[in-house]
């Protein structure tokens, strides 16, 4: 978990301002995570967690924490990362995948089968859109 929290300290508190106690949400210790050594690393939210976050559904996860360092973008790191995530969530049985998107990171979403859905909104001062991925 140290390295989890390098990765996510470094892209969202350093390089992209989030304040601190915004990105440490008490959640982790719940939740599934992925980790491309000295790359990126993302986060899966699930049951409760994730209900509260994607509209009330237990049998989607949601996928966050999506970080890459700036040396490692550009290479797949961020895909496959993502696909790690989701073959969790289809291991565990759940429907699909919910996340929201920095604006800019939208295309990379769509390209990996993800659909953007409602306005857009503010999230740590960051323009966001919510995502979604059946697994079906």
């Amino acid at each position: 978990m140290a390295a989890v929290h390098a990765i996510r300290h470094e892209v969202f508190v350093v390089e992209q301002d989030v304040p601190a106690d915004l990105e440490w949400d008490g959640k982790d210790d719940r939740a599934v995570h992925v980790l491309a050594e000295g790359a990126g690393t993302g986060r899966l939210l699930l049951g409760e967690d994730a209900a509260k976050k994607n509209g009330g559904d237990p049998r989607t996860a949601v996928l966050g924490r999506l970080a890459v360092l700036p040396g490692a973008r550009g290479n797949g790191t961020g895909a496959r990362l993502v696909r790690a995530l989701e073959d969790e969530a289809r291991r565990l049985g759940l429907d699909g995948v919910y996340l929201e998107a920095q604006v800019h990171a939208i295309a990379f979403y769509e390209r990996l089968g993800y659909t953007a859905f409602g306005p857009e909104f503010q999230d740590a001062g960051i323009a966001h859109r919510a995502m979604r991925r059946s697994l079906r």
